[in-house]
């Protein structure tokens, strides 16, 4: 996956470092699971045919000229238009792996995975730093049009430049989609069917709420999976803001200080059964992406899993 577009995490549980890679605008770290009296540390023609000379007896046959045809060439189909806001795509797994999509819009009432939320005119290949200035202006878009921030639930947000021949034809733009992801940041959309406009407006929706059955262990993501069966991790639906979008980064101490004491505060209001939390802030640079959050989820680190919701 290109660079440009990366995010790592790191956590730590205990005193051992995990560290947990996914994909997103840049990198945050997670703290480590905490208790409530606990301080965390942290952490891709047919061929000319001639007529064969009759040798049966009779006039002297003439041979004849051979008959050329010409080759056959399918049209191609004409390239899909810059995009526009709100159209929904079928974006596959290649194209996100790619941050490339020339795929045409489909319905929105159909299956499909990734819905636009944006759309800039920038060139085929923009510089790191341009896409730093899309992520940092469509994570407020984000909350503006789905109605929450891409950090409580499963669904996120990716960038997406024109295909290859798009780009050979002159096109250049840049769109930012939200997507129903398989993974925390996993930066890739699962088929779903409706849009997604509003959709966080009155809270997060329990087919939307974050969990995952295993707590992961190094180097494995936060798979997602559904919440009515019982699981070791839950994404806590509130998130903190630590500054709007042009303020400045206010320190790794300040943050992990904030997110913590913001984590411990809120996330037994929704998991009651467990006193253990972990959390994802944003670093120096994230920050510099548009990722100004704190995520905090609540964690059974005995095994037995917490309740379905």
């Amino acid at each position: 996956m290109n660079t440009r577009f990366g995010r790592a995490y790191g956590c730590v549980l205990g005193v051992l470092l995990l560290l947990l890679t996914a994909c997103g605008a840049a990198q945050d770290v997670a703290d480590s699971p905490g208790t409530q009296n606990t301080t965390s540390a942290v952490a891709s023609p047919s061929t000319p045919t001639s007529a064969t000379p009759t040798t049966a007896s009779g006039p002297t046959p003439t041979e004849t000229s051979p008959t050329k045809t010409s080759p056959t060439t399918t049209p191609q189909p004409p390239l899909a238009v810059r995009p526009a806001v709100g159209n929904c795509y079928g974006t596959g797994r290649k194209a996100f792996g790619n941050h490339r999509d020339g795929s045409r819009p489909v319905a929105c009432a159909t299956q499909h995975t990734a819905e636009t939320i944006a759309v800039f005119g920038l060139g085929p290949t923009p510089r790191s730093a341009e896409i730093d200035r899309v992520w940092r202006v469509c994570q407020p878009r984000f909350t503006a049009y789905v109605g929450g921030s891409p950090t409580i639930s499963t669904l996120g947000l990716t960038v997406i430049l024109p295909s290859q021949a798009q780009a050979r034809a002159g096109q250049g733009w840049v769109r930012c989609d939200v997507v129903q992801q398989p993974s925390y940041n996993g930066e890739r959309g699962v088929p779903r069917s409706g849009s997604v406009k509003g959709m966080l407006a009155g809270g997060v929706p329990r087919q939307l709420r974050g969990c995952a059955v295993h707590w992961p262990k190094v180097d494995q993501a936060v798979i997602f999976t559904s919440c009515r069966r019982s699981h070791q991790a839950e994404l806590i639906p509130e998130s903190l803001t630590l500054g709007g979008p042009s303020a400045r980064f206010p320190g790794v101490a300040t943050t992990r200080s904030r997110s913590r004491s913001f984590c411990q505060s809120t996330f037994q209001d929704y998991v009651t059964e467990t006193l253990n939390y972990y959390y994802y802030y944003p670093t120096a640079a994230s920050w510099r992406s548009g990722s100004h959050d704190t995520t905090c989820w609540a964690l059974d680190l005995k095994g037995a899993g917490l309740p379905p919701i």
